[in-house]
């Protein structure tokens, strides 16, 4: 075997090969090649018509990098008619079609560009973790995903032009169709988006799609029945569904003729209110047990829903909200969006939201509500406990249930938060509306490690404001304290270091005036924090020192730690080395005394600091080594570049230069896909060879604990 020379070659023969130590790069372990993302939902069966439009389509995607914006109607095939197509022009996109509905007329705000981006980068093969928070960032990476490539992305249902820009990709071979109710003229003013008006069927088109989907021939009832349905696909589709199953065309003129019974699909459409009696031929045929599903289903705040989130606001087993759920999707009253995920169709939603409202006590729904509430916040604390077992935790009353909330580990737990938060963040907004104060507090605090992880700042520190609001409301001033430093954590981390000052010093007021000194230690801590980011580190230093004797008075083995490593890092700023060392040592055997690996990596970090300032670059390599490993493991994605970044520089030193090279490349990677301004430091490094050293003088607090801790 060759002696070791900073690269991973060896020398003769062998079978197999198992390398142990540090892997610079990252290691992939996935074995498979992720597929090319193919969303658009099934096409609609018996599509008629649409000819012209189809064709306008055609033409568009012959162009360079066209937008096409298809305006109408609600229930008039907007959406139909943008998948259809899409199905249709697989072959022309090779690389793939994205496909989301942006909620743009809807009682739910808008999907925001985030979200939507969120969702194609991974569909794209960016891991969640390496996803940037910021919009301008994730709109970079996603056009920088699409460069060369042919796809197709349909954004359906947008409220503004504000909405759809982020997403629309520079690639010349790639197609957009977005759909709404709007003209968004906008889109066709800025962007150079071509108008694609589509409105209802033409009668002859709306009778032969009711004759094709229920089987009847009568031309002149259909003719009429059509008409009463305003000639929208939507509406003609549900009424042959009903025509199909036994009840007489007859009858169902009947029900279109009366008055006050019909929802009203869209305010400017004269045929709007027909819709209401439309839905009610399904909803009156569901068990008197399906339709209070139903309705109930409707109190759900966020887009879609899982099969326990529908179990616990229907308050039946799962096995039995499954089926419920399979009956409604059944009958076209609920779509099938994901594994076990199942949601309305706008319209659809708006009629069960009445039927709850009109069917449903005050009482009965405020008590379902409750019952989902509790159920989020009981998977956001079982979330919690998994992501970071030695954080404090929210105390939770005991359910007999309570056994069943678990998740398998990390990659579990980060599945659920990623897929549930859409639904988490309107959840917190009814509880505060309900008066449900203790969830309205607990399910932010509970989520504020995973937001962090994530980079989701803006919802960190608006839901941490509610959790806020809710504590005070509930004159729980213990419970107030912790949201104050969660809210100042966010702060902090979006850069408002006033705003995060004011915070943690009104917590640390309170902590003292309840006389919860664990609080109180907690508090000092952070004002030392952001005293340290603000550059005051002499202020920083002399109240960490405060905070010190009381976490060692608490006995709070990983609150000294986690202070220690904030006076190391500042004795080091201030050039002592020396105290700094003593500093970390200590630090380390805490951390590793109570299970800490994240205060463990700090604490490894910051002695490679040392020993690089002090000039031992064997023994700085060491400790940014094992850094490195503890990062990986934790998921600590900026720290983990940090890291990275001090380990290739003191690589180079020494001459391993490849070796440093791919340290510095995979650290360049991941502050890319966090939008981390020290990516252009790295950049100029591998670029040149030299320069500047990247993270010289790395921001104050090389790994930004969450905003409760210690």
């Amino acid at each position: 075997m060759n002696a070791d020379t900073g690269n991973n070659a060896f020398g003769g023969r062998a079978a197999n090969v198992v390398q142990a130590g540090i892997i610079y790069g990252g290691v992939n372990g996935r074995g498979d090649i992720l597929p090319v993302p193919r969303q658009l939902p099934r096409a609609a069966t018996f599509f008629t018509d649409r000819a012209d439009a189809q064709a306008a389509l055609g033409e568009l995607a012959a162009t360079t990098n066209a937008v096409a914006v298809i305006s109408g109607p609600a229930g008039v095939g907007k959406s139909a008619l943008a998948v259809l197509w899409g199905h249709n022009a697989r072959d022309r996109y090779p690389d793939g079609q994205l496909y989301v509905n942006l909620r743009g007329y809807d009682r739910l705000a808008p999907l925001p560009p985030e979200e939507v981006l969120h969702g194609f980068l991974s569909a794209l093969g960016t891991p969640a973790d390496r996803i940037p928070g910021d919009l301008n960032a994730m709109s970079a990476l996603f056009r920088s995903l699409l460069d060369g490539k042919r796809v197709l992305l349909v954004a359906d249902n947008a409220s503004s032009p504000d909405q759809v820009r982020p997403l629309l990709p520079s690639a010349p071979g790639c197609f957009t169709i977005v759909t709404s109710r709007s003209r968004l003229g906008g889109l066709t003013a800025m962007d150079g988006a071509t108008p694609v008006p589509i409105r209802p069927l033409d009668t002859p088109e709306a009778v032969e799609l009711f004759r094709l989907l229920s089987g009847h021939h009568d031309v002149e009832g259909a003719t009429r029945l059509v008409r009463r349905c305003g000639r929208l696909p939507l509406t003609v589709r549900i009424a042959a569904q009903q025509a199909g199953s036994g009840t007489s065309l007859s009858e169902l003129l009947e029900e279109l003729a009366g008055d006050g019974r019909r929802l009203e699909a869209l305010s400017t459409l004269d045929e709007g209110n027909e819709v209401r009696t439309v839905f009610s031929w399904s909803y009156q045929h569901l068990s008197p047990a399906t339709a209070r599903a139903f309705r109930l289903l409707a109190l759900h705040a966020g887009p879609d829903f899982s099969v326990s989130t529908a179990a616990a606001l229907t308050a039946l087993p799962e096995n039995a909200a499954l089926r419920v759920l399979r009956e409604l999707a059944a009958v076209n009253m609920l779509e099938v969006t994901g594994t076990r995920r199942y949601g309305y169709h706008d319209l659809l939603r708006d009629y069960a939201r009445e039927r709850v409202e009109e069917e449903e006590t005050p009482e009965a729904r405020a008590e379902a509500l409750h019952r989902e509430l509790s159920q989020y916040l009981r998977m956001a604390d079982a979330a919690d406990r998994v992501l970071v077992p030695e954080r404090r935790h929210v105390p939770l009353e005991h359910h007999a249930d309570r056994e069943h909330v678990a998740f398998q580990g990390p990659a579990a737990a980060l599945e659920w938060c990623d897929t549930e938060l859409p639904s988490l963040v309107p959840a917190v907004g009814q509880a505060v509306e309900l008066g449900l104060d203790d969830v309205a507090w607990k399910i932010p605090v509970a989520l504020v490690y995973f937001l962090r992880l994530r980079g989701h700042n803006t919802h960190r520190r608006d839901l941490s404001n509610a959790a806020v609001v809710a504590a005070r409301r509930l004159g729980d001033q213990w419970a107030e304290t912790w949201s104050l430093i969660c809210l100042a954590g966010a702060e902090s981390d979006m850069g408002c270091h006033e705003d995060a000052m004011r915070h943690f010093t009104e917590a640390l007021r309170i902590s003292q005036e309840i006389g919860d000194s664990q609080w109180q230690a907690t508090s000092i801590y952070n004002v030392a924090w952001t005293l340290r980011l603000m550059g005051r580190h002499e202020e920083a230093l002399e109240r960490q020192r405060e905070a010190l004797p009381i976490h060692r008075s608490n006995g709070d083995r990983r609150g000294e730690s986690i202070t220690l490593t904030e006076i190391g890092a500042l004795n080091l700023t201030l050039g002592r080395p020396a105290e700094a060392f003593e500093d970390y040592e200590q630090a380390l055997a805490g951390a590793r005394a109570t299970a800490d690996l994240p205060t463990e990596a700090t604490s490894l970090h910051g002695l490679g600091d040392v020993c690089r300032t002090l000039g031992r670059t064997s023994e700085a390599i060491d400790r940014y080594e094992r850094a490195v490993e503890v990062r990986r493991r934790v998921g600590d994605l900026l720290g983990l570049a940090r890291s990275l970044v001090r380990l290739g520089e003191q690589l180079d030193t020494v001459g391993r230069e490849a070796v440093a090279r791919e340290a510095l490349t995979e650290a360049l990677a991941i502050l890319e896909s966090l939008g981390n301004p020290m990516a252009e430091e790295v950049r100029r490094r591998l670029g040149d060879g030299g320069g500047e050293e990247p993270g010289d003088s790395p921001p104050p607090g090389d790994s930004p604990p969450p905003a409760d801790r210690p």
